[in-house]
C-alpha cells in the first residue's frame, strides 16, 4: 500500500503542480488609446508585473491606500528611476510582495485617471503543497 501512496503523491503533484517560481506579467500603457492592456489581471505574491507604455504622455500609479506602493515611468520613484509622465518609451517593473497578499492593488495613470484609465491587480497568497498521504 505504501508504493501505491506514494505514486498517488507523485501522481497528484504532478496534476496540481509545484509551486513554479514566480510569473512575469505585461500590462501595456497607452498606445490604443487611454487604456490599460489589460485592465485588471491576477497575480500570485512574488510575481512581476511589467508596464510598457506603447505610446502617449503616461504613467502608472498605485491608488491611495493600496497594500503596494509605486509610481512609475522612466523606472519608479524609490527605486533608481523617476515616476513623473512621460512621453518616452518607458517599462517598469515591480514585484508583488506578501504585503499584497489577498488584496487588491488598483492603479491608474496621474494624467487621465478623470478619463479612465485605471486598473486593478488582484493577489492571492501561492499555495505550496508539501505532501498528503492516503490511508
Amino acid at each position: 500500500m505504501r508504493k501505491t501512496s506514494s505514486l498517488l503523491t507523485a501522481l497528484a503533484l504532478a496534476t496540481v503542480g509545484a509551486p513554479a517560481g514566480a510569473v512575469g506579467h505585461t500590462i501595456h500603457v497607452g498606445g490604443g488609446g487611454l487604456v490599460f492592456t489589460p485592465s485588471n489581471i491576477e497575480a500570485l505574491v512574488g510575481d512581476t508585473v511589467t508596464f510598457v507604455n506603447d505610446g502617449g504622455f503616461h504613467n502608472v500609479a498605485s491608488d491611495a491606500g493600496s497594500p503596494l506602493s509605486f509610481r512609475c515611468a522612466n523606472g519608479c520613484d524609490g527605486s533608481g528611476g523617476n515616476g513623473d509622465i512621460s512621453n518616452a518609451a518607458w517599462s517598469a517593473t515591480i514585484t508583488i510582495s506578501q504585503a499584497a497578499a489577498h488584496g487588491s492593488i488598483g492603479f491608474h495613470c496621474e494624467a487621465h485617471e478623470g478619463a479612465g484609465m485605471v486598473g486593478s491587480i488582484s493577489v492571492t497568497n501561492p499555495v505550496d503543497l508539501q505532501s498528503f498521504s492516503i490511508d
